[in-house]
């Protein structure tokens, strides 16, 4: 199920609805970042409030965070250097954040009360 589309991400939920799936698109890709085509990220949903608690802080404990959930772990440090990539994954990850709310396949919890 599509969650959030933009010029070079799209998010979906996966087959169960135990992950979302992060990926870019190949054909809204610059041709500067060619590299990229493949890269790809699979978030458990039981982690996806611990991504979105820390989605828009420091880009480097989003890389770690991003890091966990990659295909390609090679190409994380590139997508966080890269204020087009990140700005736009930061906006679809929002919007698939409602889009799950919405859908009923996620609670959102207050920060301190996860449990990692």
């Amino acid at each position: 199920m599509l969650l959030a589309q933009g010029k070079v991400w799209r998010v979906s939920l996966a087959r169960g609805a135990e992950a979302v799936l992060l990926g870019i698109l190949r054909e809204g890709l610059p041709e500067d970042l060619g590299e990229m085509r493949d890269l790809r990220f699979e978030v458990p949903l039981g982690r996806w409030n611990r991504l979105l608690k820390h989605l828009l802080s420091d880009r480097k404990l989003v890389g770690g965070m991003l890091l966990d959930f990659a295909s390609q772990k090679d190409l994380v440090a590139g997508v966080v250097a890269n204020d087009r990539l990140l700005a736009e994954l930061q906006r679809v990850v929002l919007e698939a954040t409602a889009a799950l709310v919405e859908a009923g396949a996620l609670v959102l919890t207050p920060a301190g009360a996860e449990s990692s």
